[in-house]
């Protein structure tokens, strides 16, 4: 189930784009839009446990540390990244970049969590990176006048977005991820609160079709994808796997921009799109025979101890 959860919130994330295009269509900055998606995000997450359980508003000094860090770095360094590179390096550049995240949450899981890196993980992360930049850019990337600051960014983004599993693993067994992850939310919005003019804000939400896009921004890729993240995370599956399960969001994102946001496809997008279906798959099989060599190894040991026990 565990994967199951990362490929949701995958499918969630991947209409970012079709809200932040209707957002940004309507005169907001790339700041205000990522301000109302995590202080919306947060608004619908209270809402629901003073509804449902309020102690999920309770939060220990650790969890809130917790909480604080993720939102800081995961949220608000993460965003502030992400829009620089696209700002310095272009949108498509930007993108392959940040597609290099499973590359680094790997590098992080055998260093923290001393998770066991196979051939065929390294085969599915070589394909996933593949995938990204022939769907991304179709083939065709100019790489002309792109800013030294632009790169880092993007590789930074990449980093910060890398780190949301790794921090929270822990913290997950002995705090509600809801109550992270409205914490999170909280402090990621107060990341960009003084970037919103609250006056062109409240300007826009006079109009219906603004309201639905914010509430729809919020609750699919904000609440609703993190809590099927921190779930899948929360259940104990590789987040070297998870890296690359969650890449996925680009298949979802593609159709979505060739069928609802009239966006260019090619053969080479196609291709793009069906190596990360691909890598993916490879991901998930390659976990599968971790946890049968585990499962193995450890029927070995019993058996040991059985046998000098006699």
């Amino acid at each position: 189930m565990g994967y199951l959860y990362i490929l949701l919130a995958g499918l969630f994330w991947s209409s970012i784009g079709l809200f932040t295009t209707n957002l940004n269509n309507i005169g907001l900055s790339t700041e205000e839009i990522s301000f109302l998606r995590l202080s919306m995000g947060c608004l619908i997450l209270v809402l629901y446990a003073i509804i449902k359980n309020p102690s999920l508003l309770k939060i220990s000094r650790k969890g809130l540390i917790y909480a604080i860090i993720i939102g800081i770095l995961c949220q608000g360094l993460f965003n502030f990244c992400y829009v620089s590179s696209i700002k310095n390096a272009g949108s498509a550049v930007a993108a392959v970049l940040l597609y290099t995240s499973p590359i680094f949450l790997t590098i992080f899981s055998k260093i923290i969590y001393k998770e066991k890196i196979n051939k065929m993980k390294l085969l599915s992360l070589v394909i996933c990176v593949v995938a990204a930049i022939l769907a991304v850019t179709g083939g065709s990337l100019d790489l002309k006048g792109i800013s030294t600051f632009g790169i880092i960014s993007g590789i930074m983004s990449a980093i910060l977005y890398a780190l949301m599993p790794i921090i929270s693993k822990n913290i997950l067994d002995e705090v509600n991820n809801l109550t992270i992850i409205i914490y999170s939310f909280l402090t990621g919005a107060l990341f960009f609160v003084t970037k919103v003019d609250f006056g062109k804000v409240s300007e826009g939400i006079t109009d219906i079709y603004v309201v639905i896009n914010i509430v729809g921004f919020g609750l699919l890729t904000g609440a609703l994808a993190y809590i099927f993240y921190t779930m899948g995370v929360k259940s104990g599956i590789e987040l070297s796997v998870a890296g690359v399960i969650a890449s996925i969001e680009l298949v979802f994102a593609q159709i979505i921009g060739w069928i609802i946001m009239g966006e260019s496809c090619n053969i080479i997008k196609i291709i793009g799109v069906c190596l990360m279906v691909i890598s993916a798959l490879i991901a998930f099989k390659s976990s599968s025979e971790n946890t049968k060599t585990t499962e193995i190894d450890d029927e070995n040991l019993q058996t040991i101890e059985t046998n000098d026990n006699i």
